[in-house]
Protein backbone atom coordinates (compact mmCIF):
# COMPACT_ATOMS: atom_id res chain seq x y z
CA UNK A 1 0.00 0.00 0.00
CA UNK A 2 2.48 2.19 0.82
CA UNK A 3 4.03 2.08 -2.52
CA UNK A 4 1.08 2.40 -4.44
CA UNK A 5 0.95 5.88 -2.90
CA UNK A 6 5.10 6.74 -3.03
CA UNK A 7 4.58 5.84 -6.67
CA UNK A 8 1.47 8.17 -6.80
CA UNK A 9 2.13 11.15 -4.95
CA UNK A 10 6.01 11.08 -4.53
CA UNK A 11 6.92 12.12 -8.08
CA UNK A 12 8.14 15.27 -10.11
CA UNK A 13 4.69 14.99 -11.74
CA UNK A 14 2.48 15.54 -7.95
CA UNK A 15 5.70 17.89 -7.25
CA UNK A 16 4.82 19.70 -10.17
CA UNK A 17 1.33 19.89 -9.61
CA UNK A 18 2.12 20.75 -5.99
CA UNK A 19 3.16 23.90 -6.76
CA UNK A 20 1.11 25.16 -9.37
CA UNK A 21 -1.00 24.17 -6.82
CA UNK A 22 0.23 26.12 -4.08
CA UNK A 23 0.35 29.44 -6.36
CA UNK A 24 -3.54 28.70 -7.18
CA UNK A 25 -4.46 28.25 -3.71
CA UNK A 26 -2.74 31.22 -2.60
CA UNK A 27 -4.44 33.35 -4.93
CA UNK A 28 -7.86 31.19 -4.29
CA UNK A 29 -7.48 31.53 -0.97
CA UNK A 30 -6.65 35.44 -1.17
CA UNK A 31 -9.81 36.01 -3.38
CA UNK A 32 -11.51 34.33 -0.67
CA UNK A 33 -10.67 36.14 2.04
CA UNK A 34 -11.57 39.70 -0.37
CA UNK A 35 -15.04 38.61 -0.76
CA UNK A 36 -15.49 37.51 3.53
CA UNK A 37 -14.09 40.73 4.06
CA UNK A 38 -16.81 42.47 1.28
CA UNK A 39 -19.40 40.62 3.74
CA UNK A 40 -20.18 37.29 1.24
CA UNK A 41 -21.36 34.26 2.70
CA UNK A 42 -18.38 31.25 3.03
CA UNK A 43 -19.39 29.14 0.58
CA UNK A 44 -19.98 31.91 -2.28
CA UNK A 45 -16.85 33.64 -1.53
CA UNK A 46 -15.67 30.23 -1.63
CA UNK A 47 -16.85 29.02 -5.11
CA UNK A 48 -15.87 32.15 -6.70
CA UNK A 49 -12.26 32.29 -5.09
CA UNK A 50 -11.71 28.67 -7.00
CA UNK A 51 -13.40 29.65 -10.32
CA UNK A 52 -11.56 32.53 -10.86
CA UNK A 53 -8.06 30.88 -10.55
CA UNK A 54 -9.32 28.15 -12.55
CA UNK A 55 -8.02 29.68 -15.79
CA UNK A 56 -3.88 29.78 -14.67
CA UNK A 57 -4.25 26.73 -13.71
CA UNK A 58 -5.48 25.02 -16.68
CA UNK A 59 -2.44 26.57 -18.71
CA UNK A 60 0.68 25.86 -15.95
CA UNK A 61 -1.16 22.32 -15.49
CA UNK A 62 -1.15 21.53 -19.24
CA UNK A 63 2.35 23.03 -20.09
CA UNK A 64 4.17 21.78 -17.09
CA UNK A 65 2.53 18.93 -15.29
CA UNK A 66 0.98 17.01 -17.72
CA UNK A 67 2.95 17.88 -21.01
CA UNK A 68 -0.21 18.26 -22.85
CA UNK A 69 -1.25 20.60 -25.54
CA UNK A 70 -3.80 23.19 -25.26
CA UNK A 71 -7.21 22.46 -26.88
CA UNK A 72 -10.82 23.06 -26.75
CA UNK A 73 -11.23 20.06 -25.53
CA UNK A 74 -9.31 19.71 -22.80
CA UNK A 75 -10.32 23.26 -21.69
CA UNK A 76 -13.90 22.36 -21.57
CA UNK A 77 -13.21 19.57 -19.56
CA UNK A 78 -10.48 21.36 -17.69
CA UNK A 79 -13.36 22.40 -15.10
CA UNK A 80 -14.73 18.87 -14.64
CA UNK A 81 -11.51 18.07 -12.57
CA UNK A 82 -12.10 20.97 -9.72
CA UNK A 83 -15.75 19.90 -8.96
CA UNK A 84 -15.00 17.20 -6.67
CA UNK A 85 -12.31 19.44 -4.58
CA UNK A 86 -14.05 22.63 -5.28
CA UNK A 87 -17.37 20.94 -3.47
CA UNK A 88 -15.39 19.47 -0.61
CA UNK A 89 -13.86 22.65 0.05
CA UNK A 90 -16.88 24.97 -0.18
CA UNK A 91 -18.56 22.08 2.24
CA UNK A 92 -15.63 21.39 4.43
CA UNK A 93 -15.63 25.14 4.29
CA UNK A 94 -18.79 25.74 5.89
CA UNK A 95 -18.92 23.27 8.23
CA UNK A 96 -15.43 24.67 9.72
CA UNK A 97 -16.99 28.15 10.29
CA UNK A 98 -21.19 26.85 10.82
CA UNK A 99 -20.04 24.18 12.97
CA UNK A 100 -16.85 24.48 14.32
CA UNK A 101 -16.47 27.60 14.53
CA UNK A 102 -13.34 28.39 12.94
CA UNK A 103 -12.51 32.01 11.84
CA UNK A 104 -14.10 32.51 8.33
CA UNK A 105 -10.91 34.23 7.38
CA UNK A 106 -8.79 31.09 7.52
CA UNK A 107 -11.32 28.34 7.16
CA UNK A 108 -11.14 27.69 3.14
CA UNK A 109 -7.14 27.33 4.14
CA UNK A 110 -7.65 25.07 6.78
CA UNK A 111 -10.07 22.45 4.63
CA UNK A 112 -7.41 22.66 1.64
CA UNK A 113 -5.35 19.16 2.96
CA UNK A 114 -8.61 17.64 2.55
CA UNK A 115 -8.89 18.19 -0.99
CA UNK A 116 -5.32 18.68 -2.91
CA UNK A 117 -4.51 14.49 -3.04
CA UNK A 118 -8.60 14.51 -4.62
CA UNK A 119 -7.88 17.02 -6.84
CA UNK A 120 -4.48 15.88 -8.50
CA UNK A 121 -5.91 12.63 -9.18
CA UNK A 122 -9.45 13.42 -10.51
CA UNK A 123 -7.21 16.05 -12.80
CA UNK A 124 -5.06 13.74 -13.81
CA UNK A 125 -7.66 11.39 -14.80
CA UNK A 126 -9.68 13.84 -16.68
CA UNK A 127 -6.44 15.21 -18.26
CA UNK A 128 -5.57 11.85 -19.46
CA UNK A 129 -9.09 10.86 -21.19
CA UNK A 130 -9.17 14.50 -22.80
CA UNK A 131 -5.80 13.92 -24.40
CA UNK A 132 -6.66 10.66 -25.98
CA UNK A 133 -5.88 10.21 -29.55
CA UNK A 134 -8.26 9.13 -31.82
Amino acid sequence: MFELIKKKFLNKQFLTFGLIGAMNTIGSVLIYMLFVSLGFDVAIASLLGDCLTMIASYFLNMRFTYHQPVSLKSFVTFPLSYVPGTLLNMIFTVILVDVLHAPKMIAKALALPITIPLNYITMSIIVKWSSKKK
